[in-house]
């Protein structure tokens, strides 16, 4: 019997279909950083069963959600044709039999357990990853392929040419494959990010959602992206200039993803600035600077300092929004070329080629692993430092799903034959629900359908699996209860009750607070906290 076979003989009948009808519970960054701070304070073991039980409630309904998306009809492919993607959808199923099999973790032993298995699908997570990269090849060469095969005789050599960049993908299939990748990545990070929070709090003694001072992250940000910079190009990156009003700017938010957004942006910014200078011959200091740092003035003090126009960050703290924008003075990109940078297939024409050595690095799976270091976010290293300076065009796209995930967002402004100024968004108000994909009904056929198919090939007895629902399912029970879903993760622990000072791990339930935060991206300002509440 193999893992899956097994994972399936574990599992109530039903389980799986009925966990994707369960909406997920979407908390905000106010919540995690007090149940945060609450369990730090305590210092004890025993306030970690406090989000150690939420998270043995809510896995299973977010895991699910990831394997109905890789069942749906989304994409203009049937992904569940392509051997990779049928493997981590198996995958799936046997991190929602891993979880469910688990006592709840309502003891500090158990807590422990409980961690164990949290470690572990963290690695599973991210080897998950690199096999969605493998998928994302497979479906972008079948779309490419058919879509060739349709124009091959009359356009595809000339679009080619004129706009897909070699690639014969039509705008409509490009904008499917991004909704859908869009959805997919959202659904992964907010997952990993859940898991991240309770092993770094667990493992280093810190929460994951503090209060972040942008300015110390924009300076380690420019430390990192001058680095990889000089390491490609053997000379000085261009210098960065800080600009803000008030350096004490403080928010609630998860660290690495504002380091991260700002590393990307500046990336892109010095790499566009030194294309477009060293290819017009434009003079530029030669000297190597891989440890430059941030003068008191927030200029980049280095051993030889670029002679290339530099690239600026403001930072402003405004009433709703911290925003940071980013100049550069690096070419700048056409109006019909300012789509591709959200998409993860076309890229943007005036990118020059990347090397043989940053093709064989990264290419197409750059997005994949991107996404398999962001679910590391509890561990002391970030992976994706290590990534070249030129990927494979998905590092905006991902970075606008970071941005929106708590109702910021990442906008770009082009000035052909000049530059770019990218402006990222912090929303202040830390109410804010997470940016969770809803539940989808119209998925539901196809996940029946693959939940079918996979009972038949791995010969599971339906009178057997209703028999073994007895034992340490707890929330499997509950949730196979009965015909209609009452979710299991809707009695969020009290220590998640904002304003709580002290919490036992024994407290009773209590209620989500509703929240006023206004209209942002992808979260409507009423529907789903009301829903979350009513529904408790």
């Amino acid at each position: 019997m193999n893992k899956t076979q097994a994972a399936f003989h574990a599992l109530p009948t039903d389980l799986v279909s009925k966990l994707c009808r369960t909406k997920a519970t979407r908390l905000s960054l106010k919540q995690m950083y007090s149940l945060g701070r609450h369990v730090l304070e305590s210092k004890s073991q025993s306030a970690l069963v406090i989000p150690a039980v939420f998270l043995y409630q809510e896995l299973p309904i977010r895991l699910s959600h990831a394997l109905k998306l890789l069942n749906s009809t989304l994409l203009p492919v049937n992904m569940t044709d392509m051997p990779t993607f049928q493997q981590v959808a198996r995958s799936y199923v046997e991190d929602i039999s891993l979880v469910t099999q688990m006592p709840k973790p309502s003891t500090p032993k158990l807590e422990e357990e409980f961690t164990a298995l949290l470690r572990n699908l963290e690695q599973r997570h991210k080897v998950k990853m690199l096999s969605i990269s493998q998928g994302f090849r497979e479906l972008v060469a079948s779309v490419q392929q058919s879509q060739c095969t349709k124009v091959l005789s009359s356009s595809c050599g000339s679009s080619t040419k004129d706009g897909h960049n070699g690639r014969c993908i039509d705008p409509e299939t490009d904008k499917a494959i991004q909704s859908f990748f869009n959805r997919f990545y959202t659904i992964n990070l907010g997952t990993r990010l859940l898991i991240g929070e309770h092993l770094a709090l667990h493992d280093r003694g810190l929460n994951l959602v503090q209060r972040v001072n942008p300015l110390a992250i924009s300076k380690q940000a420019i430390h990192d992206a001058q680095r990889v910079c000089v390491a490609h190009y053997g000379q000085s990156a261009p210098s960065v200039l800080i600009l803000t009003p008030n350096p004490d700017i403080s928010a609630t938010y998860v660290d690495e993803f504002l380091h991260r957004n700002i590393y990307e942006l500046l990336k892109n910014s010095m790499r566009a600035t030194c294309d477009a200078h060293i290819r017009s011959g434009a003079p530029v200091t030669i000297g190597l600077s891989p440890y430059s740092s941030v003068g008191a003035g927030g200029e980049i003090n280095s051993t030889a300092r670029s002679a290339m126009p530099p690239v600026t960050i403001t930072l402003v703290d405004g009433g709703e929004d911290v925003t940071i924008k980013i100049m550069d003075q690096g070419g700048g990109l056409a109006m019909s070329e300012m789509d591709n940078i959200w998409s993860y297939v076309n890229s943007v024409k005036s990118r020059p080629p990347p090397s043989a050595q940053d093709i064989a690095s990264s290419n197409i799976s750059a997005a994949a692993d991107s996404l398999a270091s962001m679910g590391g976010v509890a561990s002391e290293a970030k992976d994706y430092l290590d990534s070249p300076l030129h990927g494979s065009g998905h590092g905006l796209p991902l970075a606008r799903l970071i941005a929106r995930y708590f109702g910021g967002d990442l906008s770009l402004v082009s000035m052909e034959g000049y530059g770019t100024d990218s402006y990222l968004s912090l929303y202040r108000n830390d109410d804010h629900l997470e940016n969770f994909p809803e539940v989808d009904e119209e998925m539901q056929a196809e996940v029946d359908v693959f939940v079918n198919e996979l009972m038949d090939d791995c010969h599971v007895d339906p009178h057997t699996l209703f028999r073994l629902k007895t034992g340490p399912l707890a929330v499997s029970r509950s949730v196979a209860a009965g015909s209609s879903i009452v979710s299991p993760v809707h009695p969020v622990p009290a220590g998640m009750a904002l304003g709580l000072k002290q919490v036992s791990s024994a407290a009773t339930v209590t209620e989500l607070p509703s929240s006023s935060s206004p209209s942002r991206i992808g979260v409507p300002s009423s529907s789903p906290t009301t829903e979350a509440a009513s529904n408790l």
